[in-house]
């Protein structure tokens, strides 16, 4: 996988909007002086600062391939940070310059809808991407919260990096066992969507990540199962999961997301670890999608390398 150039302070950043509009009380200007206040300078994308003519997207879909496209090939842009998620995202892919993007790599920031992004471009371009906060809450941080250090220590990483949840969140074994691979993922919605496409998740070897915000049980469950027959999980090294917030069961409220993934992995003879804070919680932690991940469900340990050579302890 291809790292991008690390940021430093001082160093441009493109915001863009590939996804739904921000809304009235987030002008993207405030977002701006809030990124620029963190010690970075900001580019602010024509996708920001209006709705599609329908109303549903941030802009139109030229709009926003442009953003994208315009950000990778600018040698000054450093960086990549997408405002907020949403949907549409994935009407963007297919006018994408790939060509473009994996000869000037940069650091890419989102979560969320901007998942079918992230897919994207590790099946087309083989680049480190980063499953973190949108530009949007930069609003309320400042550099001491954990949700801005954890994105900087990713965007900054060495050889290392042990992922961090916040404080008093704790990762809980689901299955035991060790496993390596590159990380790959996102939301589990979009994860799933992604099957017999052209960008379909490409678990193989893999860590996978899953993580999902205002589901349904059925529709959870659904998603898992789409997986599975998709052969996703048999291919998959390992399983890490994110809280699954803003949960629905109408007829099992004592039946949560913690529940259905004990029961659904219960016979999977492959690590799952349960509680990787890079989610729809706040505070988030940032995780470099595609950089080799090292798991140890028995200790419900993790962490990120840039090289290819690290394995689990024990292999």
């Amino acid at each position: 996988m291809i790292f991008s150039p690390k940021l430093r302070r001082g160093d441009l950043v493109a915001l863009v909007s590939p996804a739904s509009p921000l809304p009235p009380d987030q002008p993207v200007e405030e977002i701006a002086r809030a990124v620029e206040r963190l010690g970075l300078r900001v580019r602010i994308g024509d996708s920001c600062r209006g709705a599609a003519p329908s109303g549903y997207g941030a802009a139109t879909v030229a709009c926003r391939a442009a953003d994208i496209n315009s950000a990778f090939r600018d040698p000054a842009v450093g960086g990549i940070w997408c405002t907020r998620g949403g949907s549409t995202s994935a009407s963007l892919l297919e006018r994408l310059d790939y060509r473009a993007i994996v000869a000037h790599p940069k650091a890419f920031i989102g979560f969320s809808d901007v998942t079918s992004l992230h897919l994207a471009l590790a099946r087309r371009c083989g680049m480190v991407t980063f499953h973190g906060p949108t530009a949007n809450r930069a609003l309320s941080w400042g550099e001491e919260d954990f949700g801005w250090r954890s994105l900087w220590a990713a965007l900054t990483m060495g050889e290392c990096l042990p992922l961090e949840n916040p404080p008093g969140e704790t990762l809980l074994c689901l299955r035991p066992g060790r496993a390596w691979g590159p990380l790959v993922g996102g939301n589990l919605t979009l994860v799933a969507a992604s099957m017999g496409t052209p960008w379909q998740v490409d678990a193989r070897g893999r860590i996978l990540f899953l993580e999902d915000v205002g589901e349904a049980v059925y529709a959870t469950e659904r998603a898992l199962v789409q997986l599975q027959h998709g052969g996703i999980f048999h291919q998959a090294a390992g399983v890490l999961l994110g809280p699954f917030t803003r949960w629905r069961n109408d007829y099992r409220p004592d039946y949560g997301p913690l529940e259905l993934m004990a029961d659904f992995f219960a016979d999977y003879p492959k690590p799952v670890v349960w509680n990787v804070r890079s989610a729809h919680v706040s505070p988030m932690a940032t995780l470099p999608l595609g950089a080799f991940c090292r798991v140890d469900g028995d200790r419900g340990a993790v962490a990120f390398f840039r090289g290819r050579a690290e394995k689990a302890p024990g292999q």
